[in-house]
Formats: C-alpha cells, structure tokens, sequence
C-alpha cells in the first residue's frame, strides 16, 4: 500500500515516471487515472483495454487534447463528444482525427472557440457542403463573423445569418462582400453599433476623472478594432490638444493599415501630463542592442521614455545581409513573428523601429512585409507605424509600395 501511494505521487509529479513503471502497474486503475488524468499524453503508455475505456480517454483528452492521437481508433471514429472534447482543450488535436470527423459540424464549431489556430484549421477542413448549410454558418459567423466571405452567396445573403456576423465583428464581417450593405436588417444592426459608439464617446466627453477617461477611451477604440466601428468625432476629440502636430490616425475601418513616419512626425509626439500616449500604441518592436540594432533599441527606449509609457517593448531578430536567406525571406519571417505576438497579447496598435537601418535594401523589406500582410489582413485588426521616411521610399520605388495598403505618412 505504501509503494503504492508513492508510485501514485510520483507519475503526478513526473511525466515521464508512468513509462517506465511495470507493466503490472501501469494496468493498475488507480495509478493510470493519477497520470493520464494529470498529463494526458501519458495514454499512449497505458494498455490497450485502457484506450479502449471512454472515460479514461475523456480524462485524457481533457488534460491534453493531443492525446486523442493515443485513444482507441474505434472510440475516436464513433465519439463525438469524446473529438469536441480535445478540440476544445488544443485545437491541433484535430490532426489526429479520422477525416470524417474532422467535418463533423460539432467538432468544427467546437474549432472556432480556440483562440490558437482555430480560425485556420476550421477553414482547412469545413467542407463545401457546410458552407451552404444556412443552420451550421449561422451558428459558425454567430462565433466568428469573418466566415461570412467563406459561405456561398444565398447564404452569406441571409438577413439572420448576415446580422449574427455583423453583431460577431461588425463590419469586419463584409470585408469583399459589400453587397451586404443592402440588407436592411443588417444597417440596423450596424447602426445600433454606431450609436453605442457614440454613446460611450459621449462618457469618454463627460467625464473629468483622468483614469475614468482613459478606460472610457479604450472602450471607444474597442469598437474600431473589434468591429470596424469608429465614433465620427474621434478625430476631433479622441486626443491630447498639446501636440505640435496633428496625430496619425486612420480612416479605414477595416484590415491592417501602415503608416510611414519621418523623423520629425515620430519624434514630434508626447505623453501627456497624465501619461497618456495619444498614439495609444500596445506595442514597440525593436532588434537587439547590437551592431545595427542599436539604433532600433535606442529608439525604442527613447520612445518608451517619452511617448509610449504605457507599451511593451519586444525585441525581434536582426534581418542579416550576410546570410544565404534572402532579405524578403526574414522580413516574412520576422513580420509572420510580430503578427502572432499581436493576436496573442491582443495587441491592435504597434510601432516597428527595427527596419529603420536597411536603406539599400528597403524594398527587399517591403516586399517580404507585404506579403505577410496580404496573406494575413483578415486574421487580426491591427494599425502599423513604421519609422521609416515616407519620401525616401515614395521617391525610391514611387507606385512598387502599393501592396503595402494604405501607407501615408
């Protein structure tokens, strides 16, 4: 008994102890419940009559959903509860899952609820059939109104299916798919928005407490990056009246936008006395103090010190000239890197000083950026500045930037 109460303690403590145990003792219920039911994985160790038990795999599946790869093919084929399950714990464990239920209309919307991969693996394997389905993209745009764009069009026409994508992510919902301004019911649902907006814009006008104000002003911003909703007089109010000059701010309402800055307009901006950044930046990207980077990390801190009080400040990789990659290959992976970092700390507003120093080969840049953004401008809402001299560029390569969207400076 008291072996057993230490085996017990130890594969809780240890993954790694399950493993190695006698085959007497992994066959001991007790002890393969303590492993599985703490580390998931520890399944694929457990004897088959094991695999087999549907509660031993729920367990496992709960605790890490890629144990699913280690439950008995017949419970994965059969259980659908079993796949939501594991989806809902790791959206990957959909991988290891037999094509059929990969389209079970359960598992995929259990997909969309996954805050990592979710969205992408939910359009890899959602199949046409559902796509036309009104009932199944009515509760998949109820969760994530960018599907919209994937439905066919009697469907994506739908008033209900329609609005429940408009009250999911507003107008981000219609991104190609304009014709969807026509529905009636969907203006309403749109307009409501727009009054909530205004409505909260009006507190934000009101209110004369300086943290109650800056709370009230994320708020309004919330409507632009969640939904495309932005409060008509925001341009006007929704930033400190001492600045030397006008603040950046964009007019599109949806997608990534980039903006150029010159070193007198990124330099030009302060906090205010309450320290508040009327960039409202979340983010300050730079690369490492050393060689070139030192100029991007000097940068950052500068800002930082000035400006930007309240942004995080996250260091990226140093495009190297010297490498066999080439230049548009690391800008690609560097900028797929700041775009994950993004949707994962829900950062919607971010400044790039860490490609100020590559003047010879700026368009190499460009184009690896570009080609990040275009692949991935619906996956997240987010507002770029880069502190690179918008004439430099537009008299360099003039018309080439266009891929880039809505650069000014």
């Amino acid at each position: 008994m008291e072996e057993k109460i230490l085996i017990l303690d130890q594969v809780v403590r240890d993954r790694k102890a399950y493993q190695f145990l006698s085959d007497d003792w992994r066959a001991d219920l007790d002890v393969a419940r303590a492993s599985i039911g703490k580390h998931g994985i520890t399944l694929a160790f457990a004897p088959v009559l094991f695999k087999k038990d549907r509660d031993i795999a729920l367990l496992a599946v709960k605790a890490n959903g890629l144990a699913i790869d280690f439950v008995h093919p017949e419970l994965v084929a059969s259980d659908v509860d079993l796949c939501v399950a594991a989806v809902n714990q790791k959206s990957e464990s959909i991988e290891f899952m037999p094509i059929a239920m990969r389209m079970n209309q359960a598992v995929l919307i259990a997909l969309l609820g996954c805050k990592i991969f979710g969205y992408g693996l939910f359009k890899k394997y959602v199949p046409d059939a559902l796509l036309r389905n009104a009932a199944f993209m009515l509760r998949a745009v109820s969760l994530n109104g960018r599907l919209l764009k994937l439905a066919s069009s009697h469907v994506y026409s739908l008033p209900q299916v329609a609005c429940a994508a408009a009250r999911s992510v507003g107008r981000f919902a219609f991104k190609h798919l304009e014709e969807c301004f026509e529905i009636p019911e969907v203006m309403e649902v749109l307009e409501s928005m727009q009054a909530e907006c205004e409505k909260k814009m009006d507190e934000y006008l009101l209110e004369a407490d300086p943290k109650k104000k800056e709370s009230l002003y994320w708020e309004v911003i919330q409507y632009e990056s969640d939904f495309g909703i932005k409060s008509v007089r925001s341009e006007r109010y929704a930033s400190t009246p001492n600045l030397k000059h006008e603040p950046i701010l964009e007019t599109e309402e949806e997608g990534i936008r980039v903006y150029f800055m010159n070193d007198d307009v990124a330099m030009s901006h302060l906090a205010d006395d309450f320290g508040n950044d009327p960039m409202k930046i979340d983010a300050v990207f730079h690369s490492a103090n050393t060689g070139l980077g030192g100029f991007s990390y000097a940068l950052a801190q500068q800002l930082k010190e000035k400006l930007h009080l309240h942004a995080t400040l996250v260091m990226i990789p140093l495009i190297d000239r010297t490498s066999s990659v080439s230049i548009c290959q690391q800008a690609k992976g560097i900028m797929t890197e700041i775009l994950e970092e993004c949707k994962r700390n829900n950062w919607h507003r971010i400044r790039l000083t860490n490609f100020t120093y590559l003047k010879s080969s700026q368009f190499e840049t460009f184009l690896g950026i570009g080609q990040v953004l275009t692949e991935q401008e619906d996956q997240h809402a987010l507002t770029i500045y880069l502190d690179i001299d918008p004439d430099f560029v537009k008299g360099k390569y003039g018309d080439e930037l266009n891929f880039l969207g809505p650069c000014k400076s």
